[in-house]
């Protein structure tokens, strides 16, 4: 693993910085959140049909049991770093016994862990002190932020139809636009609020679509109230805002300036131990108040849950990995691709034509997402000219 000085010492020689080539940022993030999608297509899939199927209604139970399964991407992790270091490498020392070459898989993940940890302190806090006090921190404040929207989007369930729900929480690209502008500086490009305005377009006309006469919306409940309506939107907005911030945070202060694979599912792992250790906290409250009765669920729905689990940690890796590989706007944009995805899924399960709302939304998203995707290209060669530019002037 490559590691790199962070405070520069002054008894070292100066050495002119060198430009390699690599595997283009965009390409890769691409991959991740096409994985990304698949994921939770699935766990949507699978979590509609245990809804469908049983009547265990304890979102923060299933929230907890998913996050708390993040920390299984850490031996997925080294076992991702252990085989290509010494199944595929032509380099790999013979005769080494199994333990001995995960000993040194476990050193090298350990020490490249390290320098991201590092680095970012430095960058972050300005000092090397406590960095372990540090990366704990900084995923104890990252579990909150993402069990807070999480958890609110069952709250708004009651409260809103699931059309303007959706709607609402895919305006997240929104907050995680402005967020960006505001934490990480980011530019206003006319490319990218344009592909911003776009998905929200998309959104917008799936939730607001008017419906024919004779289809019975079952989401829009005539007796609800004016005011529930109002509460229901502004919770639900407030947990768009909530996860658009959440995914700002994790770039500007869980991600360093050499973004790697390995340190994202190092930061998801140690959300997972997080969440197992401080989180069953408001198990009691929420039971004793009466908002979600502790009631464990039977095997069988277990197995469902766990299932749900599973795609939410591969969803989450990837989703963390495009945040830290490009950037919050082009993962909270390309994740809307999901509603299509979903869209098209459907069809191919149940045989029923996707409405015309659903199919000029998504075209919409899709517009949106390519004209992003050009545009993070763009960035991403003028930055490799700017290494360039570098290289020459050292030289």
């Amino acid at each position: 693993m490559a590691s790199y000085q962070t405070v520069p010492n002054d008894e070292q020689s100066p050495t002119s910085p060198t430009f390699k080539p690599r595997k283009s940022k965009s390409v890769l993030a691409t991959v991740m959140l096409a994985i990304c999608i698949v994921s939770f297509v699935l766990q949507t899939e699978l979590a509609q049909y245990v809804q469908k199927t049983t009547s265990y209604s304890k979102p923060y139970f299933i929230l907890y049991v998913s996050h708390s399964c993040y920390v299984f991407m850490l031996p997925l992790q080294l076992i991702a770093e252990y085989i290509p270091l010494h199944h595929f490498n032509s380099k790999s020392k013979k005769g080494r016994t199994i333990f001995q070459n995960i000993v040194e898989t476990v050193n090298n993940s350990k020490s490249s862990i390290n320098n991201s940890i590092v680095e970012l302190q430095y960058r972050v806090q300005g000092n090397h002190i406590f960095p372990l006090g540090f990366i704990v921190q900084t995923c104890l404040i990252l579990s909150v932020l993402l069990t807070l929207p999480a958890y609110i989007w069952y709250l708004s369930v009651n409260l809103t139809s699931m059309s303007n729900l959706t709607a609402i929480y895919n305006t997240a690209c929104f907050f995680a636009y402005l967020f960006s502008i505001l934490m990480l500086h980011d530019r206003i490009v006319a490319a990218k609020v344009g592909a911003v305005l776009l998905c929200m377009v998309g959104v917008l006309a799936m939730a607001c679509w008017p419906l024919p006469d004779n289809v019975d919306d079952g989401d829009n409940d005539t007796n609800q109230s004016i005011g529930n309506e109002w509460i229901g939107i502004a919770v639900a907005s407030f947990g768009a805002a909530t996860y658009g911030f959440y995914e700002v945070y994790y770039k500007k202060f869980a991600s360093p300036s050499q973004p790697t694979i390995l340190f994202a599912n190092a930061v998801t792992g140690t959300i997972g131990i997080v969440t197992f250790l401080v989180f069953w906290v408001p198990f009691p409250i929420l039971h004793f108040t009466g908002i979600e009765t502790f009631e464990l669920p039977d095997l069988t729905t277990f197995k469902y849950i766990l299932g749900i689990a599973s795609m939410s940690v591969i969803y989450n890796a990837t989703f963390m990995a495009v945040i830290a590989l490009v950037n919050p706007v082009f993962a909270a944009v390309g994740v809307m691709l999901t509603v299509p995805a979903v869209a098209i899924t459907d069809v191919l399960v149940t045989g029923v034509m996707v409405p015309t709302s659903t199919i000029i939304g998504s075209i919409f998203i899709l517009t949106g997402f390519v004209i992003l995707n050009r545009q993070v290209g763009k960035e991403e060669k003028i930055d490799e000219s700017l290494s360039l530019e570098g290289q020459d002037y050292h030289q």
